[in-house]
């Protein structure tokens, strides 16, 4: 099933491209369970970071685990902050490399460590290949 994307800004994003992003993720890591993905305003995100992580200040992403069965957690997205942060590649593709740093996050990996940092960067470039190749 392919994750569901709630865009709760009047952000225009492809929600599409980011379902897919996500849904290439959790097939190739064979992870089962549904995933949601929530796209919030500045506001809404940099609260959500002080209140679970500590952190006041806006993020691109945050991941939320939850241990349902069937269900893995929800990564919500802030796409004006992901929207500053895009550099050469662009909006979309930065979009898409964030939602897949999210899911791996649900899916236990972390970037804390230099190695963890690396091991995440090579999935997440060897996703967004994927991606690229399978919706053009």
């Amino acid at each position: 099933m392919a994750p569901e994307v709630n865009n709760l800004t009047r952000f225009s994003v492809n929600e599409r491209l980011i379902s897919k992003a996500a849904e290439i993720v959790l097939k190739k890591e064979g992870a089962e369970g549904e995933v949601s993905v929530a796209l919030v305003g500045e506001k809404r995100i940099r609260e959500a970071n002080r209140i679970y992580r500590k952190k006041d200040k806006v993020t691109d992403v945050l991941s939320f685990f939850y241990s349902e069965k069937g269900f893995l957690g929800e990564v919500v997205l802030c796409p004006l902050k992901i929207k500053k942060n895009s550099k050469k590649g662009g909006f979309t593709k930065e979009i898409c490399r964030v939602t897949i740093h999210g899911v791996l996050h649900l899916l236990g990996y972390e970037d804390t460590t230099k190695k963890s940092k690396e091991e995440m960067e090579e999935k997440t470039n060897r996703y967004l290949k994927i991606i690229y190749k399978e919706v053009k």
